[in-house]
């Protein structure tokens, strides 16, 4: 009977059916079951997930620290700090300048980790304080802090404060400053971290889910609220965290806010509490969402069977044509290209893979330009900070020579000559000026040369009015001089003449420098042009660096020329081009 029925049955009701027979209903029967069964797998994997939370944040908590404790060693490690702090002054100049080298290290550290106060505490009694940064070891001995550091024999010592009037707390960080080669200790570098520095830059990772978390101190107040962002932070924990303290770490369910939710909490190596929640509604979520698209999909089978089937082979060929013609965009520079993603599929996959490709792509172009950018300027502030330290060194011996033979005049212009040339040279922030400044560098440089050896340089200027207010990148012009005084007059025992002249030709700066020294050959000019080894022996600048900081600043349209010859002297020519500060004032 029922083989006689089935042979009338028509060729789709048979198929509609065999799917609703052995495709639909088994689904549907196992995807209950499975379902079923999932509810406590569900539970033990959102706890599992937590954990990994808590384990992550405790981590970040403890990396911040860390840091910051890095950043102690740091500055105790810095020889620069430590001459300052422990050297004998013989002057007020001295110690001056001894303390803006360490308010200099300080505002760099500043600008990569947040600190409210960075207080070093010093046992020379040469150095005065400076009311703020810079202070007397017995002001520390009077704090609450100083005893127990002491008393704990450690190197590095942290504590956290709660203010009386119960405002922000902060963590305090302390470091001993020690001589390692006299194991003494000199001083101690004590930091101040406002709560908000530590812990803002703690994303919530649960806020998708709905959830959040909280850091309590050993006491149970709120270090770090992310779950209720009205409770602040000095408040007592809620009820429902009272069970956190019974042991170091666990997890148990809790009624918050009509809701049935799931607390996971461990305590990190500080002895704080780091504790999250999250509603088991929303742990649950993918679950029901599963549920819902299987029976959806389930009873909307046998419609779209068909069509799917049909137009599949259409869509696929059509998506991954868009996606070849895509790729090829990108491959010929059109960087950052983002495609629709289609459905939830293997080439959904594809597509977002390729959308993340091309953004990432785009953006470390991005990433390696700023690199290259910060790098060069990396690079410029570290070479201002150590403009041939010979001929500083050579400068300041000079000054003290005059000092013991000769009246106060001649010092006090080479000391002026001395400060313009450091001024002009170490302006930070800025790296175009007007020629008339980097004229008045050079000046001072040739003034403080010819202190040196009065008499050896004859120098001539020709400088044409137009020129003085061009644009011209700072520190550009005095490593060419500095390379002919070092070079050009070596077998003259110094002796020889200099011309710098200066026009603006067809809306370009035409600077040249020329000497009647002992020449070059080509291989020689090769040399200094080409190798960045070769450009300065004498850890000057260096013609080699100055052409490539111009090239890159104004690109192609900037030129450098060297005319020299063995025994007939160097003329250095540049070409810098001003079509913007003329168009800047044209308008």
């Amino acid at each position: 009977m029922i083989a006689g029925y089935w042979n009338r049955v028509r060729l789709l009701q048979k198929l509609i059916l065999v799917v609703i027979l052995f495709l639909i209903i088994p689904v549907l029967i196992i995807g209950y079951v499975l379902f079923s069964a999932s509810l406590s797998l569900a539970q033990k994997e959102g706890r599992e997930m937590l954990e990994k939370v808590v384990y992550q944040l405790n981590e970040n908590i403890e990396y911040r620290i860390i840091g910051y404790q890095n950043i102690l060693m740091q500055l105790s490690l810095d020889s620069g700090i430590t001459t300052t702090l422990t050297q004998p002054y013989r002057s007020l100049e001295e110690e001056v300048m001894g303390l803006q080298q360490i308010n200099s290290a300080v505002s760099r550290i500043r600008s990569y980790f947040p600190m409210k106060t960075i207080q070093f505490y010093k046992s020379n009694p040469n150095l005065h304080e400076d009311g703020g940064t810079v202070l007397n070891l017995e002001r520390a001995e009077t704090k609450d802090w100083y005893a127990d550091m002491k008393a704990g024999n450690q190197s590095f010592y942290w504590y956290f404060n709660w203010k009386d009037d119960h405002s922000e707390p902060s963590l305090y960080l302390s470091e001993w400053l020690v001589d390692y080669i006299s194991n003494e200790k000199y001083g101690i570098i004590h930091v101040e971290v406002s709560n908000r520095a530590l812990f803002d830059q703690i994303t919530n990772p649960l806020a998708l889910k709905k959830g959040g978390f909280m850091v309590l101190d050993e006491q149970g107040r709120v270090l770090a609220n992310y779950l209720d962002p009205q409770g602040g932070t000095d408040t007592v924990r809620p009820a429902y965290l009272e069970r956190v303290y019974d042991a170091k770490q666990g997890w148990y369910p809790a009624k918050i806010k009509g809701q049935q939710s799931l607390v996971v909490y461990e305590t990190n190596r500080l002895g704080w509490k780091v504790v999250t929640v999250v509603s088991q509604q929303e742990l649950w979520q993918k679950l029901r969402l599963v549920k819902q698209a299987a029976v959806s999909v389930s009873i909307l089978f046998v419609v779209l069977t068909v069509g799917v089937l049909a137009g599949f082979g259409l869509r696929t060929t059509k998506r991954l044509n868009f996606l070849i013609r895509s790729m090829r965009r990108v491959r010929s520079g059109d960087l950052g290209l983002t495609i629709k993603v289609h459905r939830k599929d293997e080439l959904a996959d594809l597509e977002t893979e390729f959308n993340t490709m091309s953004m990432r792509l785009d953006q470390s172009m991005e990433d390696i330009a700023e690199a290259r950018s910060r790098a060069e300027r990396e690079k410029l502030n570290l070479l201002q900070a150590q403009i041939n330290p010979h001929f500083l060194y050579n400068t300041l011996a000079l000054v003290k020579s005059m000092a013991m033979d000769v009246g106060s005049s001649e010092i006090s212009g080479t000391v002026d000559a001395l400060a313009k040339f450091f001024r002009l040279a170490l302006n930070r922030g800025v790296d175009v000026l007007p020629f008339r400044d980097e004229l008045e560098h050079v000046k001072a440089y040739l003034e403080i040369h010819e202190s040196r050896y009065p008499g050896r340089l004859t120098v001539a200027f020709d400088v044409e009015e137009a020129a003085l207010s061009c644009d011209i990148v700072k520190i550009t012009l005095q490593p060419i001089v500095e390379n002919a005084l070092l070079h050009a007059f070596v077998h003259t025992g110094g002796r020889g003449s200099l011309t710098i002249s200066a026009a603006l030709r067809q809306e370009s700066l035409c600077i040249t420098v020329a000497d009647n020294g002992s020449g070059m050959t080509e291989e020689q000019l090769r040399e200094l042009l080409e190798n960045a080894d070769g450009a300065g022996e004498h850890g000057g600048f260096g013609i080699y660096n100055v052409n490539e900081r111009l090239k890159r600043h104004h690109g192609q349209s900037y030129r450098l020329l060297i005319r020299s010859a063995p025994g007939e002297g160097t003329a250095v020519q540049l070409y810098i081009p001003q079509q913007k500060r003329q168009a800047a004032a044209a308008g």
